[in-house]
């Protein structure tokens, strides 16, 4: 056995049951006197350490193999104080997962904004953070210069070709791929769902024409995802296919394509549904003119086929749940056809028919109709309305509808979340209000993510006071801190690029 065979011996099984060997006499080393086993263990192991890497030979590079030399950099690098801020972020992050994130897209921001590049030495450390960090990946590419591409490059030929989906795997690896019909029937039910939501985005057409052309291939699950999926973008060229769905055997799929034709307020089924609406609206009145409205009566076949539930076996039939069918369904014109009135006159006319109204909401927020939408707002003050105002409307209407005293932390943080950013002065002063209140910590949790990126500027310095106070809520304070310091460190940034 070699010298450095019992070396390992010895560190394996321990100085007490293998002796230390004795150094090779070619090596010329003596270990000095008096050390024990253990040392005289360690004293030998730095010293194989060294000969093993002194020993080893240099592999043999084929040159054709190399990569071309990566081309110069013209672009100006960004100033000694940017490039420190982003080192930091990169290496040494003083904030959370998220808001470095924020930050390094903030960053990236900036530089472009100014026309300044990445430095060539924090470009793996970019790279690397980009392939987790989506928002990341967006931003770089006007900032990251000829070499970051360049390095880029590199890294996908080394990794194979990025975004490939095989069989068996989830949505997240179908990445930015082109599918193909033949591709896409070979990934799994989450990830061909996944396919199609990105398509629905960016060519709704091509999409359409693929679930169509592999319906008959797949499972009732299956038709369900996809046919999910048509949410996205939803537009009266899918009529055909949803009406089909109509068909369906699976009551999943029926019920998918029903509630995506409601939402087409053109469509067949919607007139369908405004044909039987009809008969049941009356005016009732001189003075006061009010909606009398009957019951539908038991469904057909074709009333079925069109989603209006049918009477249960052991149980009276649920005559509201089909007329609440019927209203999301029809189109909202025929109510102001039959009143001859304004939407909002027309609502004026259903006091005391707080369902109607529920399923009036339902179909107002549906088909995004904003004329109904803004007079049902008068009526109730409800999230999915207010999702359906134009951005600049929507920071107003979240404002009321908080001042209401009506709003639940769990309704009101989507609508939150979705705002521009920054928000004015006189949301964010009502927000930090609900926030401080006594019952404010289930929101502060909720918001945590977004608020330090929401908040404008001028709300730091109110946020350091409030992190003065004594309170016991830990997670509250740390929101605080977090937007102190988000805020501290984007001043620094703008300084940095100014």
């Amino acid at each position: 056995m070699t010298w450095l065979a019992e070396l390992r011996s010895s560190a394996l099984v321990g100085t007490g049951r293998h002796a230390v060997p004795v150094p090779a006499a070619e090596l010329k080393f003596r270990p000095p006197d008096g050390l024990s086993r253990e040392e005289l263990l360690l004293d030998q192991a730095a010293v194989a350490d060294v000969v093993t890497r002194a020993a080893r030979r240099p592999g043999i590079v084929d040159t054709a193999q190399l990569p071309d030399p990566a081309p110069p950099d013209d672009a100006p690098q960004a100033s000694a104080d940017a490039v420190r801020l982003l080192d930091l972020l990169l290496n040494q992050p003083p904030v959370g997962p998220e808001l470095r994130t924020q930050l390094v897209t903030d960053w990236l921001q900036f530089a472009a904004a100014s026309g300044r590049r990445v430095p060539h030495r924090l470009l793996p450390a970019l790279l690397a953070l980009a392939d987790t960090k989506p928002a990341v990946a967006e931003h770089m590419q006007l900032v990251i210069g000829t070499r970051g591409r360049w390095l880029q490059g590199l890294r996908q030929q080394g990794s194979g070709p990025r975004g490939h989906a095989p069989k068996g795997s989830g949505p997240q690896d179908t990445g930015q791929r082109a599918a193909t019909t033949y591709d896409w029937a070979e990934l799994t039910t989450a990830g061909a769902t996944a396919e199609l939501e990105r398509l629905r985005r960016s060519d709704p057409a091509t999409a359409r024409e693929l679930l169509h052309a592999h319906w008959d291939t797949l499972s009732a699950r299956e038709r369900a995802a996809h046919v999910a999926a048509f949410a996205i973008n939803l537009e009266p060229a899918d009529e055909d296919l949803l009406e089909n769905a109509l068909d369906d055997k699976a009551k999943s799929v029926r019920d998918l394509a029903a509630d995506l034709l409601g939402r087409l307020p053109t469509s067949a089924r919607a007139n369908r549904m405004a044909t039987r609406l009809r008969p049941l609206l009356r005016v009732k009145g001189l003075l006061r003119k009010q909606f009398e409205i009957d019951l539908p009566p038991d469904p057909d076949a074709a009333a079925l086929r069109d989603g209006i539930a049918q009477a249960p076996r052991a149980a009276e039939p649920d005559r509201l749940g089909r007329l609440d069918t019927i209203i999301r369904g029809a189109p909202l014109d025929v109510w102001t056809t039959v009143s001859g009135r304004s939407p909002a006159a027309t609502l004026a006319m259903l006091d005391g028919e707080p369902r109607v109204i529920d399923a009036l909401v339902v179909a107002a927020a549906l088909r995004t109709d904003t004329e109904w939408v803004r007079a049902l707002l008068d009526l109730r003050t409800d999230t999915r309305l207010l999702g359906c105002l134009p951005a600049a409307a929507r920071e107003d209407a979240v404002l009321r509808h908080i001042r209401s005293g009506t709003a639940q932390s769990t309704a009101l943080v989507p609508l939150l979340r979705e705002l521009p950013r920054p928000w004015g002065a006189p949301l964010a002063a009502a927000v930090l209000e609900l926030l401080t209140a006594k019952n404010g910590g289930q929101l502060t949790a909720m918001v945590s993510g977004f608020l330090p990126m929401a908040l404008p500027p001028g709300t730091a310095d109110q946020c350091r006071r409030l992190l003065q106070r004594s309170d016991d809520d830990a997670p509250r304070r740390r929101v605080f801190r977090d937007v102190v310091q988000y805020q501290s460190f984007r001043q620094s940034l703008t300084e940095a690029f100014q």
